[in-house]
């Protein structure tokens, strides 16, 4: 029976007892990596006959279905009324085994899916996922509020290490075609086998794991029926049956094959030629199936999986700490007795049943029942239990037959019995249309307790790819998939223009904290293509010929060092290189906007921004590229980024892309715009500071007429000349603030951030702040003397230490050191710190942007005091540190010396040129905004043109016209048929009505126009599809007048 106490079972996952009802059905379409495909939260991959060439697509875009549809299942021979018979449980839902051939008019005898692990309530309710948060239910069954609006993640709560993960519960207690009940004779509504299974996929778009869907089952009794590891005594088996179609939907010349060594088996096209009709210079690639973790035997005495671990298991607690060997084959060492590989750390694992510690993003605090900080592993934690693989003693693929289709139904059970037997492999007839049917088992599963089985999909050009992939799979796999995380999504906007798309992101990615990694955030790739799914961006390829990246049209990274190729290959931390080294960037600096202008008025763009991290070298903390020491090596990762298309619609963005259709404005109109300077740098008005702000408009529309005045508020630090930024506010010239002393972003460690966004919608804005903050290095590096000085010496700047600041201050200030002519005196200096005396300059001392003077210390050899600059002589700026101070404080010291000849050596007093009339010395810092400082820009908004006359009419362009075949703005098309159509009417009125007639006056369609366009599908009113011939447009647009024109489609 289902157990009371907290209904969780011995394997510690929680027995649903509602059963699974065909009313939560429903799917979704992945499509994190380059593997694409619909998926059911029934058991199935692909829908049969409702998902033609949807299944297994790859490469993502393609419309390349490898699969016609996949189930897996679980079959057992128990007793009926003295009888031995098979009941296979399974989601399979093509036509010959769905409804109509397996149900007893009441219900499908199928996997169903469990209530509530998804919400119904959205419109297009899809199976719950990591990527669209509307999709979670409100509370998730089994866990406590604390989970309430939070991914209930395989890695713990609110945990997102795959790019995608999905996660659904069915169970198999409607199969009723046989009168056997594992929940016993009191339940006999419940049938089946009694199990319940939780199924998750996983997919991470790392260049390692683009080619590989992960899926994992976690198959539960809860019925009262013991099952064995022996054929005699209710064996029971793990499997899956698929119809496979390498070659496309319709195909009859698949082949097939397997391999025990990897529990590997997989099918490709025997022909190499694909039916489909996209893409066809695309060759079919080679899918396979991969067992990663199979049942375990954890009792037998025997290392089944060759491990060196015996009869190790995922289910047993921690039991007692004891010190001895780990596993058979490695040193002693002190462990607990249920980590038999000695993995958890308890440093880094100690995170209680939550999976989720205080370094992480969205951590809610210490778990509740205490297991956080414990001491002790426990499950739910990383390296132990069920988040750690290598505690499981695995079978393996055991059977593999491949017959003709047709030749084998999954609804006919004593026949697939035959085939799912230990040692039954038959190499199947090839050039046919084949099915798959494989197995692993028997294997020992009780009630209250769960066994673990995890497989992937896999895909490759040709064998050697496809092993490599598997190879791949299973190394991630060993790693217990924790390899590295990717930045964050940005929040990506594109904004259309006339012959440009504006692209603009937010710096969330920037904030990304990697669970291993920490803060490794290095830069953004802008991704462009014509294609949703970025098909005709260019591919960059490994050493084998596979495409791994896609080529960027911009890129913008951190500063820091770390340029060009990265130093580890792809895959080289795994053993598996793949000759790929991720380009860096060029040391450019971040940028959170970026203008397309390479476009075609009225075609459509897709684009995406993907940040990537750095990875990591054994050098990189020493560098300053990493805050963390002695990781291990490993090769960049990029945010995943995608573009969902059901049956050709596009159904779903990622936050990170975004569409465009550039296209003049309204003819009728005068478009509001922002009078800012060159890349929408906000002019300086006031102040000194050396950052940039910049505005750009979300969309014309919005802009108002209005003066906008942004300011600052300021933090003190350790001395009264030292400040960080910390507001800004921005209000308008009516007084009106919409932006009212908003704290500047902070990074992870609590500093505030030098580049940020802040969108104001409402005005249809969005300004971008780079700030600055000073540093000794900078000013030593750029001040000096102007090359219109004629002077030669040497001038050093540094940094004063004092009694007072030890750390010297870093006074953020432009000065500039003017020389006058010698004979009449400019300014005045301080014989010393203590402002008692006060000597005249020849020279003077002032700020750069204000001309304000400034307080300086001016020290001369007594034989040479003659208030001008000579070799070996100093100026100290120096300030007041706080009211009533008497003694000065110094800042910046900036010492005069004979410059140097080629070999470092002093030149020759003779040859010194001291400083003359006009001279100039200046010191540059980087100055951040301050309170002082004003920005102030002017935005004027969308106006209709006052009186518009007929002559705008005479604008209007029809594109193409005439129309032949196809235009160029078409998308191409999705798996059959024309595709879609486009006449574009250009340069329209903001408001009008088109009448379209054929030559003969007979009208057939009528249009707005929108935004300034209008678009035709070729269709007419009644669903028709128009024929070529000559055609005739009427525009009427209220207050300006009417025009007719004439265009041509020839098909």
């Amino acid at each position: 029976m289902i157990p009371a106490a907290a209904q969780v079972n011995e394997s510690g996952i929680y027995i649903d007892p509602r059963p699974g009802t065909r009313d939560w059905r429903t799917d979704l379409n992945v499509n994190a990596n380059q593997v694409e495909s619909i998926i059911t939260n029934f058991g199935a991959i692909g829908k049969g006959n409702e998902s033609i060439n949807q299944a297994g697509v790859w490469p993502k875009g393609t419309g390349h279905g490898h699969l016609h549809q996949m189930s897996g299942l679980v079959g057992a021979r128990v007793n009926v009324n003295g009888e031995p018979t098979v009941i296979i449980s399974d989601g399979y839902s093509d036509a010959n085994s769905g409804p109509l051939a397996e149900t007893d008019g009441q219900v499908e005898w199928k996997f169903q899916p469990k209530p509530g692990y998804l919400d119904r309530t959205i419109d297009n309710p899809e199976i719950a996922n990591s990527l669209n948060p509307a999709s979670w239910p409100d509370t998730w069954p089994g866990k406590d509020s604390q989970w309430d609006g939070k991914w209930n993640g395989f890695f713990g709560l609110n945990q997102f290490n795959a790019d995608q993960e999905v996660y659904y519960v069915v169970d198999d207690w409607t199969n009723r075609e046989f009168p056997f009940y594992p929940f016993g004779s009191d339940e006999p509504q419940k049938r089946g086998l009694g199990v319940q299974i939780d199924v998750r996929l996983f997919q991470w778009a790392q260049a390692l794991a683009k080619d590989i869907l992960f899926m994992q089952y976690e198959v539960s009794n809860v019925g009262n029926v013991t099952y064995t590891e022996r054929l005699d005594q209710n064996p029971i088996f793990f499997g899956g049956y698929t119809d496979t179609n390498p070659s496309g939907s319709g195909a009859t010349d698949d082949a097939a094959a397997f391999s025990r060594a990897q529990d590997l088996v997989y099918a490709w096209s025997f022909s190499g030629r694909g039916l489909w009709s996209q893409f066809r210079e695309i060759p079919p690639g080679y899918v396979g199936w991969k067992f990663l973790e199979s049942p375990s035997i954890s009792d037998d005495g025997i290392d089944n999986d060759e491990d060196g671990l015996v009869d190790e298991s995922r289910d047993n607690p921690a039991g007692a700490l004891i010190f001895g060997p780990c596993g058979v084959y490695g040193e002693p060492t002190e462990h607990w007795e249920g980590d038999e590989d000695c993995d958890w750390n308890p440093l880094l694992d100690d995170k209680g049943t939550d999976g989720i510690g205080p370094d992480e993003e969205g951590y809610p605090g210490p778990d509740a029942d205490g297991t956080e900080g414990n001491g002790r592993p426990d499950q739910g934690e990383p390296n132990f239990g069920r988040l750690d693989k290598d505690e499981s003693d695995q079978v393996g693929l055991t059977s593999f037959y491949a017959p003709l289709f047709g030749i084998v139904d999954i609804k006919d059970e004593p026949a697939m019995w035959a085939r799912m037997q230990p040692g039954f492999f038959d190499v199947p007839q090839q050039s046919v249309n084949q099915i798959w049917i494989f197995a692993s088992g028997p294997f020992r599963l009780q009630p209250n307790r769960t066994e673990r089985f995890s497989t992937s999909f896999l895909w490759g050009a040709n064998e050697d790819a496809l092993f490599r992939t598997a190879q791949v799979a299973q190394r991630i796999y060993d790693a217990d998939y924790r390899f590295a995380r990717p930045p964050r999504q940005p929040r990506l906007e594109a904004i259309p223009g006339d012959g440009k798309v504006t692209l603009v992101w937010d710096d969330l990615a920037e904030l990304s904290r990697d669970p291993i990694y920490g803060r490794d955030f290095e830069g953004y790739r802008i991704i462009k293509s014509t294609d949703p799914q970025f098909r005709d961006a260019q591919d960059i390829t490994d050493a084998f010929g596979n495409a791994v990246y896609k080529k960027a049209i911009a890129q913008f990274d951190r500063v820091n060092g770390l340029t060009g190729p990265h130093p580890l290959q792809f895959g080289e931390e795994i053993g598996l290189p793949n000759g790929v080294h991720f380009y860096m960037g060029d040391d450019t600096g971040l940028r959170h906007t970026y203008v397309d202008e390479d476009v075609v008025n009225g075609r459509t763009y897709y684009y995406a921004v993907l940040a990537y991290d750095a990875g990591y070298d054994l050098d990189f903390f020493e560098r300053g590229i990493s805050e963390l020491p002695d990781l291990f090596p490993i090769s960049p990762s990029e945010s995943p980024a995608s573009i969902t298309l059901t049956n050709g619609v596009i159904t779903r963005f990622d936050a990170n892309t975004a569409a465009a259709t550039p296209n003049p404005p309204p003819s009728d109109v005068t478009p509001g715009r922002l009078l800012t300077e060159a890349l929408g740098a906000v002019p300086h008005t006031a102040g000194t500071a050396t950052g940039t702000v910049r505005a750009f408009a979300i969309t014309d529309n919005l802009l108002k007429d209005a003066t906008y005045r942004i300011t600052f508020g300021t933090e003190p630090l350790q001395s009264s000349v030292e400040y960080a930024t910390a507001t800004f506010t921005v209000e308008d010239d009516a007084g009106r603030v919409v932006a009212d002393a908003v704290p500047v972003p902070q990074t992870n460690d609590g500093l505030q951030r030098l580049t940020w966004t802040h969108e104001l919608p409402t005005e249809g804005l969005i300004l971008q702040f780079e700030n600055q903050m000073p540093s000794e290095s900078y000013t030593q590096l750029n001040s000096g003397w102007t090359d219109e000085s004629a002077t030669n010496l040497r001038a050093t700047v540094e940094a004063t230490a004092s009694f007072t600041f030890p750390d010297p201050p870093i006074w953020p200030i432009n000065a500039v050191i003017e020389m006058g002519d010698g004979t009449t005196v400019l300014d005045s200096s301080f014989f010393s710190l203590t402002g008692n005396r006060k000597e005249p300059t020849y020279f003077r001392v002032y700020e750069l942007e204000t001309g304000a003077p400034l307080d300086f210390v001016f020290s001369e050899p007594r034989a040479t005091r003659n208030g001008l600059i000579d070799t070996t002589e100093t100026i100290q700026l120096v300030f007041l540190n706080a009211p009533g101070d008497t003694r000065y404080t110094p800042a910046w010291t900036i010492r005069f010396d004979r410059p140097l000849d080629a070999n470092g050596t002093p030149l020759p007093a003779e040859q010194v040129v001291l400083p003359r009339e006009g001279d100039r010395f200046v010191l540059r810092s980087r100055v951040p905004f301050g309170t002082r400082d004003v920005y102030t820009f002017t935005s004027t908004a969308t106006k209709p043109l006052e009186n518009p006359g007929e002559d705008l009419l005479a604008r209007i362009r029809v594109v193409p016209n005439p129309y032949v075949v196809a235009n160029t703005a078409e998308m191409r098309p999705f798996l059959s048929g024309r595709g879609e159509r486009k006449i574009y009417f250009r340069n329209l009125p903001d408001s009008c009505r088109i009448r379209l007639y054929t030559a003969s006056g007979v009208f057939i369609r009528e249009l707005y126009g929108e935004n300034g366009i209008a678009v035709w599908d070729l269709q007419t009113k009644d669903g028709l599809e128009a024929s070529f011939g000559l055609y005739f447009y009427h525009v009427e647009a209220e207050g300006i007048g009417e025009a007719v024109g004439k265009f041509a489609i020839v098909n």
